[in-house]
């Protein structure tokens, strides 16, 4: 995607008001400018960002913006007190600026309103944007559509970030389970949910039809629960789940992977 001389000019008259602290330039809008071909736009943007005081809303949809561009925008709102939404829907950040974003969130008491849809965020990525969730208080919408994380992490951020009660009918705890496969750290990851209790009645069926679990607590092996746990529990799936483990570990000596 080109950067056209329009979108130069008015990047460049956009960024000279921001740092004059220009009190009519409270809504910034760089949509589809592609900051990828022209890293260096992206710097001076956040610099300029750092002590203005009148910008209220930054829009970044479509910007290619990758982690190192959301490392420095993270950067920029560590500082700034003004800015209370940031939308930046179909760029790239991935895990690795959803870190730094986080990061930010857990400084920032000003914004209310951050737009990552479409971003390739894993699970690591939602991880991080969940604890900052938990640790901000003024958060009001984090908004994640499109990412590739368990929707059991995204549900979870947006009852934090709604205030909505947790409804749940015991006080189980809920984990995510997930499988790797040697991705590198931004990429997709399988995973799903289930609560420990689950999780522990479910290996305790395994287990005793194990003759030497110190043994099977040695190697590795991957074990797959996704599709059984991600779908309600009947006496049938349980059941399967328990006859394919038996037969596997009689084959092989496995360890399920658990976090």
């Amino acid at each position: 995607m080109a950067v056209s001389k329009y979108q130069q000019r008015h990047l460049k008259k956009t960024i000279k008001k921001i740092r004059r602290n220009d009190s009519s330039t409270t809504e910034v809008v760089l949509n589809a400018f592609d900051f990828q071909s022209d890293p260096s736009s992206l710097a001076a943007l956040a610099m300029s960002l750092m002590n203005n005081t009148y910008v209220k809303i930054l829009y970044l949809h479509d910007c290619s913006i990758t982690a190192k561009g959301a490392y420095l925008l993270a950067f920029a709102l560590r500082s700034n007190r003004s800015i209370e939404h940031v939308w930046m829907n179909d760029n790239k950040v991935g895990s690795t600026g959803a870190d730094a974003l986080a990061s930010a969130l857990c400084v920032n008491r000003t914004l209310l309103t951050l737009g990552l849809r479409n971003n390739s965020i894993g699970n690591r990525g939602g991880k991080a944007l969940l604890r900052a969730a938990n640790e901000n208080d003024t958060i009001v919408g984090i908004f994640l559509e499109g990412n590739r994380m368990s929707s059991r992490i995204v549900n979870e951020i947006n009852r934090i970030t709604s205030d909505e009660p947790f409804d749940h009918q015991s006080d189980d705890e809920y984990v995510v389970y997930e499988q790797s496969d040697n991705y590198n750290d931004d990429e997709t990851v399988a995973a799903s949910v289930v609560s420990k209790s689950y999780a522990a009645k479910t290996l305790g069926a395994i287990e005793e039809h194990s003759e030497d679990i110190e043994s099977v607590m040695s190697e590795e092996v991957d074990l797959d629960f996704s599709t059984c746990f991600q779908q309600k529990e009947t006496k049938g799936k349980l059941a399967k789940l328990k006859e394919i483990a038996i037969e596997r570990f009689m084959k092989r000596k496995i360890r399920p992977s658990l976090l």
